[in-house]
């Protein structure tokens, strides 16, 4: 009997901290940056979808040697530019989205987890279930 009660005291701990940091749909809206620090992220919601994106609203370095505006491969302006696309939000986290590096020109499938209120965990993969690919933790920098 002792048992039991020390173990159903420690299931209800257990459920009690994992429903603590249940997320809500709207917790990955706001200003990110990336861990390498050279840019800021807006994530936001798109009410006409439901779908979460991510466009490009602060770079370190906005100009490239000439002065001119840094561009894709492609010739894109970086600034303002939406490089984070279609997420909806599915069991506690961000799924079935693309995210595009500016640097090399190439999109990624990804899928984005709130590790902690002001942390996220990014992941793009060459394919769609995340096995081969790399994990980028971006902090927030401000809320909605």
């Amino acid at each position: 009997m002792r048992n039991f009660a020390i173990l159903s005291a420690l299931f209800l701990c257990l459920v009690s901290v994992q429903t603590s940091y249940a997320q809500k749909a709207d917790d990955i809206v706001g200003i990110w940056m990336p861990s390498e620090g050279t840019s800021y992220i807006q994530i936001y919601k798109n009410e006409d979808n439901q779908k979460y994106y991510g466009r490009i609203v602060w770079l370190k370095e906005p100009n490239d040697e000439s002065g001119k505006p840094k561009t894709d491969p492609e010739g894109e302006p970086i600034l303002k530019m939406v490089n984070l696309k279609d997420f909806v939000f599915d069991d506690d986290e961000w799924t079935d989205g693309t995210i595009y590096d500016p640097k090399s020109g190439n999109l990624y499938y990804c899928s984005i987890e709130l590790a902690k209120k002001d942390k996220l965990e990014v992941r793009g993969s060459l394919d769609p279930f995340g096995l081969v690919g790399r994990t980028d933790v971006w902090v927030r920098m401000k809320s909605k």
